[in-house]
């Protein structure tokens, strides 16, 4: 059987939503593992666990200096070196 833990730094919502589909996955399995309920449970994690990874993604798009380097490529605070 399959073990999911879902990652933290997804909103809290999305977060649990994501371990609350894992137990459900898990239940539903629990009986048949190749029954289409206990696939149809999984691809709903799997679907969740996308969303978080997107939100964590566009989280990660808020970077006050990342956004300024877009802006301002020249200056001292976001130059980038190649070794």
């Amino acid at each position: 059987m399959q073990v999911m833990k879902p990652v933290r730094a997804a909103p809290d919502s999305i977060s649990e939503k994501v371990e609350k589909s894992v137990k459900e996955a898990q239940e539903a399995c629990s009986d048949d593992p190749a029954s289409g309920e206990c696939v149809a449970a999984w691809d709903e994690v799997e679907e969740l666990s996308a969303a978080a990874s997107h939100a964590r993604d566009k989280k990660k798009d808020n970077d006050p200096l990342e956004n300024y380097c877009k802006e301002n490529p020249e200056t001292d605070e976001c130059r980038t070196y190649d070794n």
